[in-house]
């Protein structure tokens, strides 16, 4: 099976995503030996099984097809990111360097946001809170089908642009956790107002860093940048072929980005990190668009 040059460069990324993964590994295993715990859920092994029939299924229509196949193997591309993320989630978390989360609620202090007096102010309006984390709890069920939203557009560039972007901001992101790392308000703030789970992922990072086994998989890991920002950008963008599902998209994360620090999540300084981190990522798929997708020796798409 024959891999386009667009195919090659997206294999090389994921593969360079793993070698990454791998050598975070390595230096954990020799230099400090954290304990920790696996983001790659058990439950989701079926997904290298989803992406090899997805691109054989690609590549076997790819004379009928064309679209269909194009979609197809960019879905199986797709699925083997989110696998390749769950992998890197896992090594970054032996990051041997202190956190930056002292330095992160010193400039939200200097912009005059003040996380625990907020997080007062929404507890006090149960249905606002329900409503936020609802709009929250949305962002990976909507990077789920972004994908399938740009493949139905027939938008071969912006799905292609959408895949590089998610590669792109994964592998940056994680790096710079693992240099900078950052656990969230919860770690930093003492407020009742706080979720249980908020305080897991400071629990989390207490727990691998003191060589204690990790109790759970729950809360997240980063803070800085905010993932779940760069993510509703990504979201957004993959619905603006559809200038109905785009408006909704705009909304629904314009209050997804809200959630974020209105629910103490996030600091404030993290939503423009994660903002920046999605467009830059997006210009760079672009970019490569250009360079590598439209260039010679890209006549086929698997």
């Amino acid at each position: 099976m024959a891999l386009s040059r667009e195919d090659r460069w997206l294999a090389f990324w994921l593969l360079a995503a793993l070698l990454i993964a791998a050598g975070l590994f390595a230096v954990n295993a020799f230099f400090f030996r954290y304990t920790g715990i696996s983001y790659f859920p058990r439950e989701c092994w079926w997904l290298a099984f989803v992406a090899l029939d997805l691109a054989v299924f690609g590549y076997w229509i790819r004379d009928r097809s064309p679209h269909a196949s194009f979609a197809s193997v960019n879905l199986a591309f797709y699925a083997l990111t989110a696998a390749v993320m769950g992998v890197l989630t896992t090594a970054i978390q032996y990051s041997p360097f202190p956190r930056i989360d002292d330095m992160l609620a010193s400039w939200d202090a200097s912009l005059g946001w003040d996380t625990v007096a907020v997080l007062r102010r929404v507890s006090e309006r149960p249905s606002l809170r329900s409503f936020l984390n609802l709009c929250y709890n949305s962002t990976e069920l909507q990077l789920a089908l972004a994908p399938f939203v740009a493949a139905l557009a027939h938008d071969r560039r912006r799905l292609r642009v959408l895949l590089y972007g998610t590669v792109y901001s994964s592998i940056a992101g994680s790096l710079f956790y693992y240099f900078f790392p950052s656990s969230g308000p919860a770690g930093v703030f003492q407020s009742p107002d706080f979720l249980p789970v908020q305080r897991l992922t400071h629990l989390k990072f207490e727990q691998v860093h003191h060589f204690q086994p990790v109790t759970t998989l729950l809360g997240g890991l980063i803070a800085f940048p905010s993932f779940h920002v760069a993510w509703s950008v990504l979201a957004t963008y993959a619905a603006l072929p559809r200038p109905r599902l785009f408006a909704a998209a705009l909304i629904l994360n314009a209050f997804v980005i809200a959630s974020t620090v209105l629910l103490g999540w996030h600091y404030l300084v993290d939503l423009p990190a994660g903002i920046l981190l999605a467009l830059s990522c997006l210009w760079a798929g672009e970019v490569t668009h250009r360079e590598v997708c439209d260039g010679p020796g890209n006549e086929v798409s698997i």
